[in-house]
């Protein structure tokens, strides 16, 4: 009797242990705060335009700090369901950088040997075009591409499907319902290429009164990985296109340092801004890493203004 309760026990627990594998929640992110001197310059309506210069604790320097929650469940056939729910931290007061939980990405979705389809709140194709051919992480201020291109990071009311790799090419779509009698909705499309240590890809996004088209292209030279991007906005009634580009590079200088480097320029009829980035990343662990940079601006519209941003900070990925 004894052995028949202890098979019967022992077969629960591998039931148990079973259906656990088949099914996963991690619990992830990235904490990032900086000490520095800050001065920023803008184009307004009225001119090029600087901010007073402080010394302040910032978080989000060099990448955004978050905390965030993912998990899969095995459906079987191949199939899975999977989730994704990230909260923006502001570290340097410890509140929600937006005052909402759930402002980068709130997603569920299926993912197969079809492809991945999510619906929710997801990162736009945009945003994925700038992170990709970039030496800075995206999501932090150092990152001249979203400076300079400014559109939103994550499409609200997404629906989006990104294709399999297919001999190194991959595509997405991406349908963002406006929800609004006022606006209209948002439609955008991606073609991406990887081939040993060549990446190239190409971005398109209609807007409510606007579309942007970029290309982006990188090459991994083994000494020093190189990126580039261009593109272009076209807003409805603004009688020119604003052009972008940047160009930056990742060098290995040590073990565990890197120098990352960007410039970039945005201009439309009269106004220009340009941005540089610098900074060195050195790695204390694989989770932990130090690192100090600067942001130099040149904004010039009518008048010019230039200003620039010092800061030393520490990261941890979760």
């Amino acid at each position: 009797m004894f052995a028949k309760k202890t098979l019967v026990a022992a077969a629960a627990l591998l039931a148990a242990v079973g259906a656990q594998a088949q099914s996963s929640v991690t619990v992830y992110g990235n904490l990032d705060v900086a000490f520095g001197s800050f001065k920023s310059v803008a184009i307004t309506p009225f001119g090029a335009a600087a901010t007073d210069r402080t010394t302040r604790v910032e978080s989000g320097i060099e990448a955004g700090s978050f905390i965030g929650f993912k998990g899969q469940e095995d459906l079987g056939g191949g199939l899975k369901a999977i989730f994704k729910l990230e909260s923006a931290i502001a570290v340097d007061s410890g509140a929600t950088a937006t005052n909402a939980m759930w402002t980068r990405t709130s997603e569920i979705g299926l993912t197969g040997g079809f492809g991945t389809a999510t619906i929710g709140n997801s990162l736009s194709l945009n945003f994925l075009a700038n992170a990709t051919y970039n030496p800075f992480p995206v999501t932090g201020a150092l990152n001249v591409s979203q400076n300079l291109l400014g559109d939103e990071s994550f499409r609200a009311n997404a629906v989006t499907y990104t294709s399999p790799n297919l001999s190194g090419f991959t595509a997405a779509v991406q349908y963002g319902a406006s929800e609004s009698k006022s606006t209209d909705d948002t439609y955008a499309a991606q073609v991406n290429y990887v081939a040993g240590p060549l990446s190239v890809g190409g971005t398109y996004t209609d807007f409510d009164s606007s579309s942007l088209w970029q290309l982006g292209a990188s090459y991994d030279f083994g000494v020093a990985k190189a990126f580039a991007q261009y593109g272009q906005n076209k807003v409805d009634g603004a009688g020119s296109k604003y052009k972008f580009y940047q160009v930056g590079v990742a060098v290995p200088v040590a073990p565990n340092g890197a120098v990352l480097a960007s410039f970039g320029e945005g201009k439309q009829n009269d106004a220009r801004l340009r941005e540089f980035s610098l900074a060195y990343d050195y790695s204390l662990s694989k989770r932990t890493g130090a690192y100090a940079g600067l942001i130099y601006g040149n904004a010039k519209y009518g008048n010019s203004e230039t200003a620039t941003t010092y800061a030393v900070g520490l990261r941890h990925a979760f």
